[in-house]
Order: structure tokens, then C-alpha cells, then sequence
């Protein structure tokens, strides 16, 4: 048997507008999805990820959602063959179902702590998640100031329309061979560890890639956006991947049935080029403004991840009161019960 195959994103991301999250549009059209509750540290990243090397195992893809505030955990874990997903529904991305018993369901972990343990811990715990949330708002305070020298590398006016329509048009000629369904993601975060970008590996997933080259706010921009209206206007299915610093633009459009990627690689050349890669230098069709000073918007983002670290620090220590309040054997019962059950409908969908 074949080992599945894996791809990371990020369904919510650290950005200079706060957090957003994409956690619902991620889940679009699953038809079974697990929603795992409870406070940290009681197990719902390891029973995810249980879970998703078990179903990798077997030959099945999965997706693996890499958690923004903690490189070391996930979110969630879809198993895109099985239209079915385990995510994590606690804030700051909280889920409830929408259709409860029909498509989502509760798996509540927090029924197994100790509750006398927890409350006895009460001082420490309130104390601990009110100075993380103090650290996210230092971090967003940064990365806002970030996207505001950001922004001034955007002037629509510098831009020849008609180049811009031009190339797009020679691109949809290249791409294309009725409303369709599209997913908005991450393919990029600002995580405790720095700035964390899937989006080459997530492009290699398909055969064809068209690299778009130039600096920001030469016309990319634009042009990716109206292949991703023309595509879902022809009835594709597409998975849009925004990126961290500007999560309103798209940094990578993927269209699975075409087996295509349309990829903004910035002024930089790939380390490898596919044979079937074609490189488009965009730095014709738009005169880009003078670029953001990089020292100073490296030591605001810089800044903004020293507050997310220190949040994650802080919430090792939070994790540590709930860990230690915890029937883990209870939870392994769960989890043992939860895969069980999805090895049930993969059984029914092998029928």
C-alpha cells in the first residue's frame, strides 16, 4: 500500500488586520467534520495528528493545518478522500456546529480533567491567558505598523492596464483548456519561529506552474485575481492561499482539475525550475513605487514575533495546569473511539 501523501497550510494566520481566520471556508463542502473542544493542553494537536499518520498509513492524502501561534501543533487534519475533518474548535479560531449531527459533531476532551485541580489553579490561569492576550495585542500593534509601510508600495495609477490586460489574457489562453466552489487559505504565517512559507511546496502539487515575477504592487496582483474570477467563471474548483503581510491579496492560486499553480515568487528566481514551469516577468506592465524601508519593517515584524513568542512561552506554562488536570487515558479512549469511527466510513466509502 502507497503512502498517502501530505500537504501543510495554515487556516489562520497572524496578519496586520489581527488574526483571521479561514477555518470555515477551509471546511467548505466536507460532509463529516469532528470538532474537538477543551482547554490547552488536553491533547486535541496529538490526537490530531494521530489521527492524520494513521490515515497516511493507509494511503491516504491529508492535509495537516499548522497552527500560526505554535509551530509545534496543528489545528486540524482533513482527509480530503473521505470528505471528512478533525479540527481544533477552541478560540482563537472557537467553531460550533452549524449543522449539528448532520455534517459537525463535538468530541468534548474537557469532560475528562479535574475540575477541583483547575479551579485550585484559578489565579494562575487567569493571570497566564490575560498576559498572552496582552502580547498578541503588542504583536497585531506591530504588524499593523508593518502593513502600513507595506501599503505605501501599491499605486494602481503606476500600472499600464492595458499590459495587465494583455498578459492576462495570453496567461488564460495557457491555462484554461459554469459558479464554481473555491477555498480561501494560508500558505504563509507569522508564527513564534519567524515567518513560515508553504507556498512553493504547496505550487509542487500540481504539474503546471506559471511564476509571476516582480515586486509588490507591480500588477501581480491584479492579474491573479482576474484569472481566479475567470477560472471559478469556467466551473473550477480553486484553492486560493493568501499570504501573511497582506492577507486581502493572493499569493498562490491553485487549480486542482487543471492541474495548474499560479505562483507570485516576488523579484526572486526559484532555486529549481520544473520542466513545465514558465516564469512571467511582470516587471513590464507596472512602474512599482519606491519600496518599504527594509530595516525598518524587518524590526517591526521582528517585533511582532518576539510577542508571539513570548505568548507561546506563556502558554506552555497555562498548558502545563491543564495537562496536569487531565485523564489522558480517558482521552486516548476518545481518540481510540473518533478514529475508529473514521475507519468505519472509509470503509463504507471503499464499498
Amino acid at each position: 500500500m502507497r503512502q498517502g501523501n501530505i500537504k501543510y497550510l495554515f487556516p489562520g494566520n497572524n496578519t496586520p488586520q489581527g488574526f483571521i481566520s479561514h477555518y470555515k471556508d477551509g471546511l467548505k463542502g466536507l460532509e463529516q467534520v469532528y470538532i474537538l473542544k477543551g482547554g490547552p493542553g488536553t491533547g486535541k494537536s496529538t490526537l490530531m495528528r494521530k489521527i492524520g499518520g494513521s490515515m497516511l498509513e493507509r494511503g491516504y492524502d491529508v492535509e495537516f493545518w499548522q497552527c500560526s501561534s505554535d509551530n509545534d501543533s496543528i489545528d486540524g487534519v482533513i482527509i480530503p478522500a473521505l470528505s471528512l475533518g478533525v479540527i481544533d474548535g477552541t478560540p482563537p479560531h472557537n467553531m460550533d456546529p452549524r449543522y449539528p449531527g448532520a455534517v459537525e459533531e463535538i468530541v468534548d476532551l474537557g469532560s475528562h480533567w479535574n475540575r477541583a485541580m483547575l479551579k485550585s489553579s484559578k489565579k494562575d490561569i487567569i493571570a497566564l491567558t490575560d498576559e498572552i492576550g496582552s502580547c498578541y495585542a503588542a504583536g497585531y500593534e506591530k504588524l499593523a505598523e508593518a502593513g502600513d509601510l507595506l501599503k505605501d508600495q501599491y499605486d494602481n495609477e503606476l500600472i499600464n492596464s492595458a499590459s495587465v490586460d494583455q498578459m492576462t489574457t495570453d496567461l488564460s489562453g495557457e491555462i484554461f483548456c459554469g459558479g464554481a466552489a473555491s477555498r480561501h487559505l494560508f500558505s504563509s504565517a507569522i508564527t513564534p519561529r519567524g515567518i513560515v512559507d508553504f507556498s512553493e511546496k504547496l505550487s509542487r502539487t500540481v504539474r503546471r506552474r506559471w511564476l509571476l515575477q516582480g515586486s509588490p504592487g507591480c500588477g501581480k496582483e491584479i492579474i491573479i485575481r482576474r484569472l481566479l474570477q475567470e477560472a471559478t467563471g469556467k466551473g473550477h474548483y480553486c484553492e486560493i492561499y493568501h499570504p501573511a503581510m497582506r492577507p486581502d491579496d493572493i499569493q498562490l492560486l491553485l487549480i486542482p482539475d487543471l492541474e495548474a499553480a499560479i505562483l507570485d515568487i516576488g523579484e526572486n528566481m526559484p532555486d529549481t525550475l520544473q520542466e513545465t514551469d514558465r516564469l512571467v516577468d511582470c516587471r513590464q506592465i507596472g512602474e512599482s513605487l519606491s519600496p518599504a524601508d527594509p530595516d525598518e519593517l524587518n524590526a517591526l515584524i521582528n517585533s511582532a514575533i518576539d510577542n508571539f513568542a513570548r505568548a507561546k512561552d506563556i502558554h506552555d506554562k497555562l498548558e502545563l495546569h491543564y495537562s496536569r488536570a487531565m485523564d489522558f487515558d480517558a482521552v486516548d479512549a476518545v481518540g481510540s473511539s473518533l478514529f475508529n469511527r473514521i475507519l468505519a466510513i472509509a470503509a463504507e466509502k471503499e464499498e
